[in-house]
């Protein structure tokens, strides 16, 4: 038992004057600046989103020659754009007759709107009807999404502007860019983002038939970037003076 109480004094002993003996490895410094950046700017359109609802009685004609005839009397509206059906049925009505209701759209560059109306007349005929169901001037998400990379790219510029500033203020620090958190801001309030479109549907498909083919109604929207910037450096501290 002694020599067991004996060999564990001994060995508490030496770990501590292990310890001491290790070379002791600095911890690494860190320091950081923590900022928030903010940028904005409008996205434009000079297309509207066109949709038109067709409804027709089919005679003899078969499937494919009633597609030609849909197809053609979309090419009448607006040429060299790329129209899509995004809906189509068809029913017996009441006499027998086979009616299709069919929806389709594109987007329509502005000086292609001027009388769009009267070409939908135009392209009807009994048993056939076609109609502009809604003309919007919002932008396309392409437009949107070309707008947001610009202004993460203002951004990054930011950042890196920031960290020479900083650099600049403190000479041999070494700040750079460490980090960007992104955080979408959306300008307009739920309510008026909501409310907006409706205002500007409410009459955009009748002047879509005049002359200026509602040209004062094509809209800017704006859009906010921000994000949290991290500039960081890291440094050994100074060695201790013998």
């Amino acid at each position: 038992m002694n020599r067991l109480v004996v060999a564990t004094i001994a060995f508490l002993s030496f770990v501590p004057l292990a310890a001491a003996e290790m070379p002791h490895k600095p911890a690494m410094m860190q320091d950081q600046v923590v900022l928030n950046l903010t940028t904005e700017g409008w996205v434009k359109t000079d297309t509207a989103r066109v949709s038109v609802y067709v409804e027709l009685v089919q005679q003899e004609e078969a499937a494919a020659a009633l597609k030609d005839r849909i197809d053609g009397s979309l090419q009448s509206l607006a040429k060299d754009v790329d129209w899509r059906i995004t809906s189509s049925r068809q029913q017996l009505d009441q006499t027998g007759l086979n009616r299709w209701y069919v929806s389709a759209e594109a987007r329509i560059p502005e000086a292609a709107l001027a009388g769009l109306q009267d070409r939908a007349k135009d392209a009807s005929s009994p048993g056939y009807k076609v109609t502009i169901s809604d003309v919007d001037f919002t932008p396309s998400l392409a437009e949107f999404e070309k707008l947001r990379a610009d202004l993460r790219e203002q951004i990054y510029q930011q950042a890196l502007d920031e960290a020479s500033r900083l650099n600049k203020v403190m000479p041999g620090a070494d700040y750079h860019v460490r980090k960007v958190d992104f955080v979408q801001i959306y300008a307009m309030p739920a309510m008026e983002a909501a409310q907006r479109p409706m205002m500007m549907k409410s009459g955009m498909a009748d002047a879509a038939s005049g002359s200026q083919g509602g040209a004062e109604l094509l809209v800017s929207v704006k859009q906010s970037v921000s994000a949290q910037v991290v500039l960081g450096r890291s440094e050994m501290p100074a060695a201790p003076k013998e």
